[in-house]
């Protein structure tokens, strides 16, 4: 079993934790304490305390997230470069490919249009009497 640390390393910690500082921050301030302990400390000073998502902040918020998404339904931006260069006006700095990931994060994805020949009239007239004509 691992010693303990000092009365007045806990209450450091235990007032670090109520100001929200982040373990990096704590781990700064006191030396010599690792990550598992201050964890140890931190669960059993406050045990329901609720924790901040883990992962990187995203880049674009919530609200212009569900903005571009009315956006693409209504038809006003068409194409992820439309969606892109909103994004710069608007003032994020974020490159194509990114936004292509956040298009794919809401569940749009790309899609290769299909070439279609133009047929005119005549054109449907002409294909429907050879397939009459060559029908069993």
């Amino acid at each position: 079993m691992t010693n303990a640390i000092s009365k007045s390393q806990q209450n450091e910690i235990r007032s670090l934790l109520s100001q929200n500082k982040s373990y990096s921050e704590i781990m700064e301030r006191i030396p010599g304490l690792k990550k598992p302990t201050l964890s140890r400390y931190a669960n059993k000073f406050y045990p329901n305390r609720v924790h901040a998502p883990s992962g990187r902040k995203s880049i674009v918020t919530t609200t212009t997230k569900s903005y571009i998404r009315r956006q693409i339904i209504k038809g006003d931006l068409k194409t992820a470069k439309a969606v892109y260069q909103y994004l710069n006006e608007v003032g994020y700095s974020i490159g194509y490919s990114a936004t292509l990931k956040l298009l794919k994060s809401m569940n749009f994805q790309a899609k290769i249009k299909v070439k279609k020949p133009l047929l005119k009239k005549n054109h449907r007239e002409r294909r429907l009497a050879w397939a009459i004509a060559h029908k069993d």
